[in-house]
């Protein structure tokens, strides 16, 4: 048997099967916010400061329910410099955007969230 796929169909599930949302970058603009993937290794968010405060940035990784209290289960970095304890204070400046990702090793994952908020 012999199916015919026209390829404009083709290029759209090309398209959809190489689409992570994981590894895309999900805009964030509200203080307090956070942002999750289910089941995945790796959360990217674009943070837009929508005021001049002090901030911190969190990554933290469900496992089981509950967050994990692993040593290094999640690493956060900001604007590619890794963040101690997956933590990173800041200073945000208004219309400024910092770029957020986690990660985790963990094989087992429920969520990987990146949390912006005050400190």
């Amino acid at each position: 048997m012999r199916v015919s796929v026209s390829r404009g169909v083709l290029a759209l599930a090309g398209s959809l099967v190489f689409q992570c949302p994981a590894h895309a970058l999900d805009p964030m603009e509200a203080i307090g916010a956070e942002r999750c993937g289910g089941g995945v290794k790796e959360v990217q968010v674009e943070f837009l400061s929508s005021e001049n405060a002090p901030l911190t940035a969190t990554a933290k990784v469900i496992v089981g329910g509950s967050r994990s209290l692993e040593k290094d289960a999640v690493t956060l970095s900001m604007d590619g410099k890794t963040c101690s304890e997956a933590r990173c204070g800041f200073e945000a400046k208004k219309g400024q955007t910092y770029r957020l990702i986690a990660t985790t090793g963990l094989r087992h994952v429920e969520d990987l969230c990146i949390v912006v908020a005050r400190p």
